[in-house]
Formats: C-alpha cells, structure tokens, sequence
C-alpha cells in the first residue's frame, strides 16, 4: 500500500463516488455525496470588512470560518453574512445548518443567531477551554 499526499480538490471527486457506491449499496434513496462550497464577503466602502464560508453535503449547510473586522464587531455585519449564507442553503434544500466554534470564540454569537449547542469537549485544546458542536433548523 502507498499513501501519497493530495489536494482535497482532486480527491474529494474520488471519495465522492466511493461513498456513493457504498451508500447506495447499504441503504437506497441516500442523496450523493456532492459538496458545494458557499463563500460570501462583505465590504464597507470598498474595505473588506468580513466573510464566511460553508459547504453544503446532504442537505446539510456545514459553517466552516466566519470572521468580522474587529472595528465591525457588533455592527451587525456578522449576522448578515450568516443570514445570507444559509438562506443560499436554504434554496438549495438545506434543512439544517451546523459548526463548531471556541469557548473564546463566539458561542453567544451563534446562539443569538438561533443555534444550539448539542455536544461540547471540554479541555480543547487545553485546560478551560471548551470546543462546542452548534445546529440550526434552517
């Protein structure tokens, strides 16, 4: 067996069909494994002042970064990017959105914005830390 490095978006192809034979196989009428990437940006006068990406996997809309200028924190900015991608999920058939974010990061945020904290690791990445796991039905 040789294992060789690769790019994700070379490989992602090639799992995706793995899956699917597997999937299909186990349990019929399961969606194929297609990934489609979400990226949104907003700007203030020209200034880019925050974005967010996602993917969406079956159905589901996966948040993956979302960061705002600290000069526009609070502003109100962060909440729209959020908005605006999962409102582009929600037209592609999402149901249901997810993340993971840091305790020093923006549970609250998230919670703000309708999320729930359904798992949590306590300790990561080290001593009073807290990494929590977040949904939303979209």
């Amino acid at each position: 067996m040789e294992i060789k490095a690769m790019y994700s978006d070379d490989n992602q192809p090639l799992l995706s069909a793995l899956l699917e034979r597997h999937s299909a196989k186990k349990e019929p009428g399961i969606p194929p494994y297609d990934r489609t990437a979400l990226s949104f940006a907003a700007y203030e006068n020209g200034e880019y002042v925050g974005g967010v990406t996602g993917t969406i996997v079956w159905n589901m809309l996966q948040v993956q970064l979302l960061a705002v200028d600290p000069a526009y924190r609070g502003s109100g900015v962060g909440a729209v990017l959020l908005q605006t991608l999962e409102a582009k999920a929600r037209q592609q058939g999402c149901k249901v959105s997810e993340l993971t974010t840091m305790s020093w990061q923006a549970p609250g945020f998230y919670q703000k914005q309708g999320y729930e904290i359904f798992g949590e690791i306590k300790d990561c990445p080290h001593a009073g830390h807290t990494k929590y796991y977040l949904q939303k039905q979209l």
